[in-house]
């Protein structure tokens, strides 16, 4: 999922503002792809890997770009592998079902819906904590 805030009037070092969402996803034990910045952009890519995260379809990229000016920017923020996943981890169930004879197909689509509720709920968390910080940040 995509989320984009468009901020003015708040005259935030932008910066200051993308090392520490930088910090925050680091906390979240996310490796870091992607650190580019530019005059007037930051963008950060970051993943988490692991066949548990695969198969389940949990959160494994983010991708945050800041743009602008202080007084006038905005942040995107892309939350990666959930949605696209749900197919993937029932399939994966259906395969560990006709190996085992086992009700694996549900298993895999709890799993799936959990992980999406999962990853709803962290996008909106570091959403709330980036502009949570571009207010401490603000000079109005």
């Amino acid at each position: 999922m995509t989320k984009i805030s468009v901020f003015e009037g708040k005259n935030v070092d932008l910066k200051m503002l993308y090392d520490n969402v930088k910090d925050e996803v680091l906390k979240e034990k996310f490796n870091i792809t992607k650190d580019e910045v530019t005059e007037n952009s930051y963008h950060l890519r970051a993943i988490k890997t692991g066949v548990a995260r695969i198969i389940i379809g949990a959160t494994r990229d983010i991708e945050i770009i800041i743009a602008g000016e202080p007084d006038a920017f905005a942040v995107c923020m892309m939350v990666g592998a959930w949605g696209k996943n749900i197919a993937f981890s029932t399939a994966t169930g259906y395969v560990v079902a006709t190996a085992a004879a086992g009700p694996a197909i549900a298993a895999g689509a709890i799993a799936a819906a959990g992980s999406y509720a999962t990853s709803k709920a962290f996008e909106e968390n570091l959403f709330n904590k980036i502009t949570d910080e571009i207010e401490k940040l603000s000079k109005k």
